[in-house]
């Protein structure tokens, strides 16, 4: 006999649990982005916007891990950016689902 129990979430709230998921996301991203110095040094400027393994492969080995911060910095920076957009969009789904059960 099986004694578990299935719970079924509602569209509501599976739509609630996507919308704490992207703030949790956007709070992990800043708290890791203020640990950052995005502020790009002369000599790595010409890499900015450069994929990551591009730029590598032409960066001084001495300066890689500072390039690599750099990066990072950007990556999350967009992260940030994708989550708040994809979370704007789950609010509106989610206030038009509450405005439908009425």
């Amino acid at each position: 006999m099986d004694t578990t129990t299935q719970v079924q979430l509602t569209a509501i709230e599976l739509r609630q649990m996507e919308v704490d998921s992207y703030t949790k996301n956007i709070e992990i991203y800043q708290t890791i982005l203020s640990t950052l110095d995005g502020n790009w040094d002369a000599d790595l400027i010409q890499f900015k916007g450069q994929a990551g393994h591009d730029a590598v492969q032409n960066c001084p080995l001495d300066r890689v891990e500072r390039l690599s911060e750099l990066q990072q910095f950007e990556n999350l920076n967009n992260l940030i950016k994708t989550e708040m957009f994809e979370r704007a969009k789950s609010k509106s789904i989610l206030v038009a689902l509450k405005t439908l059960e009425k």
